[in-house]
């Protein structure tokens, strides 16, 4: 065999298909034609091209493999369809300043130059022709077009990724991720593109790997958008991804039926440890986002994973917390229980329940205080305690312990909250001396828990002041015993809804007899109760206020003029509703309205 008259030379990693050609295209062949006029079959096929290349010693040429031609190439473990075989890209950039194709270029997933930051051609824009060989390294298409004159700029996250592709046929590529970095083979790079690439389409994935007409570029083109949008906000926009196939399935709570087809590819099709950043990605969704339970029967799911996650089976929640399955299931179709229900069938149905909230609705038993430890605690009766609960003092729960009968609970915090305020209370005063507790008043005075409640709002606004010993209960709080009694007296006065013909004597300053008068003549309203066999009138708030903003005493307005009741009397030209010379009374009353019209 002869030396070429013109010997392009090798570029080492460069295609052994796009040599051929270019050499060919120097020496006025077609690649079949050079080959054929070269390959006489005397000798291998590497010193055939070294011999044509006047002895030169053939660099390391990249795939794809040339079909008849017996010369070795690296393939970066890929397989024949991964490369381009009917069209060829091109940077023009690139080719302008070395006339050679670069072999990522051959690669189907490669889509834009990484030095340029541009995309790749593979045809002319205007004529949609594909450039042989001579036209690409001229930089001219036949139709006249300049092609580094039609370059579109591609986008960052493309460029990167370009660049671990380019960085991978050397050595290994690098990509950085939100706080981590993920380190592949050119490989491992090709195929995480071929089957994330559609991650995006989300529940209507169909067939990931397995791409149509990947040899276009414009496929290339979409596959590789995916990845790069994918890997932008990583892992914000995956889980934004997974989380529309949790909405699609919300009654589903198989992991592998709902996240299918995409978790077939996460654990079967890329299980290799270089891909475990997308298992970590996942398995982290589902502990923040997962109804259901994950547990044992999920093999392939890190311990971390199963034992960290919040969403618990029934089975799981009862042992845990010490309540039979059908108590938890009561609570739960009750609504009273939060929880996650998942309908298999017609007649079974799964529940999960979220662990890290079963304290706020089923709590722990040893931070409850029940109604008699409450009781010793604060000093006062069992009937005195409910008592305070029923107006709001005090605040209890239910049983933590769900049975059959309910009894009161008591959170040791809200016991000790109230008994820190009246500490706090009593030591913000130290002048009082006490004469009379609570202990007493409850006891003899008959203090109301109504009344209680508007007292301990007194002490609060510091109009009423208390002491208490270092260790004394709440029924040792002391009062000033004038203070506390003058206080209740007007307090009951002021709120009492019936009160008795002396009590209303008193307030109106009245004997009780004329009273007695004053509701005989219906000037006064005034029920009838009977009692242990005793008659008793009792007379209502609103009926003795009714009366003295109506009626008023020759005696009291004497005194407001200044007169005797017998000098004033012969003065008015008013006729009294009542009175000794009216109907027998012991005392003239007259109408207020019958005055101010006079």
């Amino acid at each position: 065999m002869n030396t070429l008259p013109l010997r392009p030379l090798p570029k080492s990693g460069e295609a052994l298909s796009d040599f051929i050609a270019r050499l060919a295209f120097a020496n006025g062949y077609q690649a079949y034609e050079l080959w054929n006029v070269l390959n006489k079959g005397i000798g291998a096929h590497e010193s055939v091209l070294s011999q044509a290349l006047n002895g030169l010693a053939l660099p390391e040429f990249s795939g794809p493999i040339c079909s008849g031609i017996e010369i070795p190439v690296n393939s970066f473990g890929l397989k024949s369809s991964d490369f381009t075989h009917l069209y060829r890209r091109w940077c023009p950039l690139c080719v302008e300043l070395e006339p050679w194709l670069r072999p990522a270029w051959r690669l189907k997933i490669s889509i834009a130059c990484a030095s340029h930051g541009v995309h790749l051609l593979e045809r002319c824009p205007r004529c949609h022709n594909s450039p042989n060989v001579g036209e690409i390294m001229h930089g001219v298409c036949e139709c006249g077009v300049v092609f580094k004159k039609v370059l579109s700029r591609a986008p960052k996250k493309q460029v990167e990724l370009m660049w671990a592709l380019q960085a991978s046929l050397l050595d290994k590529a690098v990509l950085p991720l939100d706080g981590e970095s993920a380190t592949l083979t050119t490989q491992q790079l090709v195929r995480l593109i071929f089957y994330t690439g559609r991650f995006i389409d989300g529940p209507t994935l169909s067939k990931p790997g397995k791409i149509r007409d990947l040899e276009s570029l414009s496929v290339a083109l979409n596959l590789v958008t995916g990845v790069s949008i994918l890997l932008k906000g990583w892992p914000g926009v995956f889980w934004d991804c997974l989380q529309k196939y949790v909405d699609n399935s919300p009654g589903d709570m198989s992991v592998q039926r709902v996240f299918s087809p995409l978790y077939h590819v996460i654990y079967k099709d890329l299980r290799e440890p270089a891909f475990q950043f997308l298992r970590d990605a996942f398995e982290l969704f589902l502990l923040d986002h997962w109804r259901g339970e994950l547990c044992g029967r999920h093999r392939l799911f890190s311990e971390v994973t199963v034992s960290g996650s919040r969403h618990q089976g029934l089975a799981h929640i009862a042992r845990a917390t010490g309540r039979g399955r059908e108590t938890l299931k009561r609570l739960v179709h009750q609504d009273w229980l939060p929880a996650n229900r998942f309908s298999r069938s017609e007649k079974r149905e799964v529940i999960t329940i979220d662990r890290t909230k079963l304290a706020d609705f089923i709590p722990d038993a040893s931070h409850f205080l029940d109604l008699r430890s409450v009781s010793r605690l604060l000093g006062i009766k069992r009937t005195r305690l409910r008592e305070l609960v029923a107006v709001g003092i005090i605040l209890a729960d239910m049983a933590p312990r769900w049975s059959t009968r309910s009894h009161w609970h008591f959170r040791r915090s809200e016991i000790d909250r109230f008994l820190l305020e009246i500490r706090q209370l009593a030591n913000s005063y130290t002048g009082v001396i006490g004469s009379v507790t609570l202990r007493h008043a409850f006891q003899y005075w008959h203090l109301k828990t109504h009344e209680l409640k508007d007292l301990l709002q007194a002490v609060k606004e510091k109009r009423i002041f208390i002491s208490l010993s270092e260790h004394g209960q709440f029924c040792d709080v002391a009062f000033e015993e004038k203070k506390l009694h003058d206080w209740l007296s007007q307090h009951r006065q002021s709120t009492a809804e019936w009160i008795s013909a002396t009590t209303a004597a008193k307030m109106i300053g009245l004997k009780e007899q004329v009273v007695y008068e004053l509701i005989a003549k219906n000037l006064i309203s005034a029920d009838i109760e009977s009692r242990d066999g005793r008659i008793f009138k009792r007379i209502s708030s609103t009926s003795l206020e009714r009366f003295r903003r109506e009626y008023v005493s020759l005696a009291e307005l004497a005194i407001q003029e200044n007169l005797s009741p017998n000098t004033l009397l012969k003065k008015l030209n008013v006729v009294p509703v009542s009175g000794p010379k009216i109907d027998g009374g012991r005392q003239y009353f007259y109408r207020r309205a019958d005055l101010e019209s006079s």
